[in-house]
């Protein structure tokens, strides 16, 4: 059996048997030194946003995979709601964080520019998806999923105070479900020809809202590049040239705050 197959198995039982939390903390601590790099990044992480956010901040995470960013957010003080298409993503996303009680709620949808169902494409086992096929190179399975909307999740929850986008290259579509400002959004830019035109239609549309500011954190990194935040369209005069070598995977972050 295959080393990978084999932590599946492992995670599966871990989750089932509702020893998910203690079973990690346990491999956390026998591999120290291997995790070391990650509990470091993972500790400035909730640093980075325990400085945006206020004690009991609303967060959307929208495609939370496996909750690393709703994790932190939770420790950072806010409550979280998770959105998440992929069962196997959800039911670690649920082992990982039910822990915050009613501070966290999970959602098994994604979220489009209206309601319905689409397609997903999926990586085996790496937690991978999109809903472009061409998005994740082969594609070694799809699954159909539900879809619901920013509006109607502001709806249900409430209009969030910071709201984290990760749907590859799906971001366009999450922000045509919106009609109304939130006062902070992140969402994910890669440095190809297709995505930095999404990015600029991202702003674009955002900007359709009311006014807005603009900044970017490359990947790996958990500070600003621009020390002021920006208009559109001066972000978009610096963009990508200003970060185009600042992210070694030439991915990271653009931040939109409402003003």
């Amino acid at each position: 059996m295959q080393l990978s197959a084999m932590k599946s198995l492992g995670k599966n039982f871990s989750i089932s048997t509702g020893l998910y939390r203690p079973i990690r903390s346990l491999y956390r601590l026998l591999n120290q030194e291997r995790l070391k790099d990650y509990s470091s990044y993972f500790q400035r992480e909730i640093y980075f946003y325990s400085k945006l956010l206020n004690s009991d901040s609303l967060c959307f995470d929208i495609g939370a995979n496996i909750g690393d960013k709703a994790e932190a957010f939770l420790i950072a003080g806010a409550r979280v709601v998770a959105f998440e298409p992929q069962p196997e993503c959800m039911r670690e996303l649920k082992a990982r964080c039910s822990y915050y009680g009613s501070k966290f709620h999970a959602v098994q949808k994604a979220v489009g520019a209206e309601p319905g169902e689409s397609r997903l494409y999926t990586r085996e086992r790496s937690g991978i998806a999109s809903f472009y096929e061409d998005w994740i190179g082969t594609v070694q399975n799809s699954i159909q999923v539900s879809i619901t909307t920013l509006d109607r999740a502001i709806d249900e929850f409430g209009t969030p105070d910071y709201c984290k986008i990760d749907v590859e290259g799906w971001e366009l579509e999450v922000f045509k479900g919106l009609t109304q400002p939130i006062p902070l959004v992140s969402f994910e830019y890669h440095i190809t020809e297709r995505e930095i035109n999404t990015t600029g239609a991202c702003i674009d549309y955002l900007s359709n809202l009311g006014k807005i500011l603009v900044n970017v954190v490359p990947a790996e990194m958990h500070s600003f590049v621009f020390q002021e935040w920006l208009p559109p369209d001066e972000f978009l005069k610096r963009f990508p040239e200003d970060v185009i070598d600042l992210a070694k995977d030439g991915y990271g972050e653009i931040w939109v705050r409402s003003c």
